[in-house]
């Protein structure tokens, strides 16, 4: 919990700054000036004004960005998230599909219009976006707990939308956002309803459950198919939205196109890791649950059946708008939705912003989609190969062909170590606490003492004046009278 109130307090100083910069600039050229619809409505003209310059937009946007870094867990700050998930599953659910860890790609979507006009935040948008897209589907590859592989995932999927957004393709992205909350919590429920019948959460310790739990099985079985980006789930059309969004607005040496290659690699690890957990957790046989694992004897004991129904029912639930959601976004047929109807017409006026002013439509690319899914298809092919045509060919094969990165991912690439050993120890507890420290003793205590010592003093002047002598008392009285009765009188 303090972890991740820490690392994004990072990213919160930096849209502290922003919204303080955007304050200054802008506060007195309406009444409303800090509602989000009259800035974005506002924002053309102050810029033709100078009011706000091509600079001033640039500081804007990358402080609202660093927030967003911090809120989605995009790298570098993204540390806390896969710790997150610690808590209930049913909690880790909605905190991965629908709140704080989506916040900051709905902060990027709705300040659209400023980072629009920022060529250079755009760029590092794209990049940032497109860098942990990759770099958590990585560390995805070679997890062993279920939920941690949600949590990369999660990070992974906001990098996704994030590269849209720095390609602007702000509706994709939402619309991405969208589906992803469905077959996100979908995961997660799955994820609790196996830890409920094996006490474990270690992937190592689980398998042979498809038989025992088969709604569960099925259930995440098309949460990882959407996931994976698979014909006709509703991942597939808010996926292929991005990869075409950033494959058509680029060139061969461009930003959007080495951002849409990111992406293609990481749909890829997608499908891989997705099918990994899945082959790991439901195939195979049934490696001993909580008896085996040292580590999860507190999660209860195992009980190999079905999950009762009020846990299966949210997930079937769940599976339902995983597979048809997508159709909204209807890119082939006329089945009563006009065409591209939720990712331009819904929230162009959702998010108070026209997006067809800015951003020419791109057609439904078979080509791409065909190129997208094979590779995904592809992914899962070879993650079928290790882990059910042989499941004990994987761990002896990645640690001999990759070996030293493996254990590299497997250590999260030492980003909390290295950030534990220098941000922690050398710049705050060799820096900012000892620089404190000598605040506190050199500036703090000595105000405190310098009060302490006037109240002491003055109390020791007053305390003369206390003779314990009527005579005296009645005399300062008589004088006291007689100086405010000539005040009186001479100055009326």
């Amino acid at each position: 919990a303090k972890k991740a109130f820490i690392v994004t307090r990072v990213g919160d100083f930096g849209f502290l700054i922003a919204l303080m910069y955007l304050f200054f600039k802008t506060f007195t050229q309406s009444e409303n000036y800090l509602e989000i619809h009259v800035i974005n409505a506002n924002l053309p003209g102050l810029v033709e004004a100078g009011v706000i310059t091509g600079g001033a937009l640039t500081l804007i946007a990358l402080g609202m960005f660093i927030g967003a870094i911090g809120k989605s867990g995009q790298f570098p700050l993204h540390t806390w998230l896969p710790d997150a998930m610690e808590g209930p599953t049913p909690v880790s659910a909605l905190i991965h599909a629908a709140t704080m860890v989506t916040a900051g790609v709905f902060l990027v979507a709705r300040f659209f219009p400023i980072f629009e006009h920022s060529a250079d935040t755009m760029m590092i948008v794209t990049i940032i976006g497109g860098v942990t897209a990759i770099f958590a589907a990585t560390m995805g590859l070679v997890s062993n707990d279920i939920k941690r592989v949600l949590a990369y995932s999660t990070v992974s999927q906001l990098g996704y939308m994030m590269l849209a957004l720095g390609v602007g393709a702000y509706g994709p992205a939402i619309f991405h956002l969208f589906t992803h909350a469905f077959f996100k919590a979908l995961l997660f429920l799955g994820s609790g309803s196996v830890n409920h019948a094996t006490g474990t959460f270690d992937m190592r310790y689980m398998g042979g459950l498809r038989k025992k739990m088969p709604i569960t099985y099925i259930t995440f079985l098309i949460g990882s198919l959407s996931l994976a980006g698979i014909f006709p789930l509703a991942g597939f059309w808010s996926k292929d939205e991005i990869l075409l969004n950033a494959f058509k607005d680029g060139d061969l040496i461009s930003i959007s196109m080495m951002g849409f290659l990111l992406a293609i690699i990481a749909v890829f690890m997608t499908a891989f890791y997705m099918f990994r957990a899945l082959f790991m957790t439901f195939e195979g046989d049934f490696r001993g649950g909580s008896e085996k694992d040292p580590e999860a004897q507190a999660h209860g004991p195992v009980h190999l059946a079905e999950s009762p129904f009020p846990m299966v029912l949210p997930m079937i639930i769940l599976a339902v708008p995983a597979v048809i959601i997508g159709f909204l976004v209807n890119p082939i047929v006329n089945i009563g939705i006009p065409k591209h109807w939720f990712t331009y017409e819904f929230l162009g006026k959702a998010l108070d912003y026209n997006y067809h002013v800015h951003t020419a439509h791109h057609q439904f690319d078979l080509l791409l989609a065909i190129v997208s899914l094979s590779i995904a298809l592809l992914g899962i092919l070879l993650a079928w190969a290790m882990y059910k045509r042989n499941p004990y060919l994987a761990p002896s094969t990645l640690g001999r062909v990759s070996g030293p990165m493996y254990t590299l991912l497997l250590n999260k690439y030492y980003f909390d170590e290295a950030y534990e050993r220098f941000i922690t120890g050398k710049i705050y507890y060799r820096g900012i606490a000892q620089i404190s420290d000598w605040l506190d003793r050199n500036i703090v205590d000595r105000i405190v003492n310098i009060v302490g010592w006037l109240g002491a003093n003055f109390g020791s002047l007053i305390r003369e004046l206390q003779t314990g002598q009527t005579q005296m008392y009645a005399t300062v009285t008589s004088v006291g009278i007689i100086i405010i009765a000539a005040i009186y009188i001479f100055g009326m």
